[in-house]
């Protein structure tokens, strides 16, 4: 992989494109501040191999995110039915924007990722999944006269991230090392507090998973699971991400 490039141009393509009827995140910044000086902030662009060891850990994604929670369907007085959306700094967010599309581009280019990966791809959708399933099945019903299906559900999948097993992963796909390290930034030492109605929760540290709502997230997800079923020749359908492996 060659070394990520933060050009002024795709800085300030991201900051234009900011929802300014957004609310601020934890960093206190609006998001009509970073899109109105959209110009002037987009200087900070560089060579990410080229960025000092301080700022590639003391800048990383965020370590600290606040959530906001979504609820599910079924008993909303059960904690366990609402999801944790992640809030994160919107210039987080705005380097995490630039970083993934680069990184999804390597992995689209080099063909990286399985062809049933579905999930999280740009012009892949569920419609394009149920055809490939159909025509699967029916293809086993006419060549052997039945077809059976196993249905996996990952219950909080993205939660369940194992950080040292994601991290052993990368080099993996081609990564270059200076990125790596500052992936691992992500996972590490990070801690959360929910709001609630206005109120804010004591942080807690966490160990696994990776927050939903945050940009380079599910890319890690992919990552992360597409070693998982590497022998399996017959696909394996995901209703989570609706993702045959």
């Amino acid at each position: 992989m060659s070394p990520i490039k933060l050009s002024t141009r795709k800085v300030r393509k991201v900051l234009f494109q900011l929802n300014t009827s957004k609310s601020s995140r934890p960093d206190g910044i609006p998001p009509i501040v970073l899109k109105s000086c959209a110009p002037e902030l987009a200087l900070f662009s560089t060579s990410f191999s080229n960025f000092p060891t301080i700022l590639v850990f003391s800048f990383p994604l965020g370590n600290s995110t606040t959530f906001s929670l979504s609820p599910k369907r079924g008993d909303k007085s059960d904690p366990s039915n609402y999801r944790p959306i992640a809030i994160t700094s919107l210039i987080s967010k705005t380097m995490e924007t630039i970083i993934t599309k680069q990184l999804l581009a390597f992995l689209e280019t080099n063909n990286l990722l399985s062809v049933h990966q579905y999930g999280f791809r740009q012009a892949r959708s569920t419609g394009d999944l149920l055809t490939y399933a159909v025509h699967a099945w029916f293809s086993a019903l006419e060549s052997y006269g039945g077809s059976r299906v196993i249905s996996l559900d990952i219950s909080k999948a993205f939660d369940r991230i194992w950080h040292k097993g994601l991290l052993a992963k990368l080099p993996m796909f081609g990564l270059y090392h200076t990125f790596i390290k500052w992936i691992s930034s992500f996972p590490s030492h990070r801690s959360i507090a929910i709001r609630v109605d206005g109120y804010l929760s004591n942080s807690h540290s966490i160990n696994s998973g990776v927050p939903q709502g945050s940009v380079i997230s599910p890319v890690l997800f992919i990552l992360f699971i597409m070693t998982c079923f590497p022998l399996l020749h017959l696909p394996v359908f995901s209703p989570l991400l609706m993702t045959p492996i």
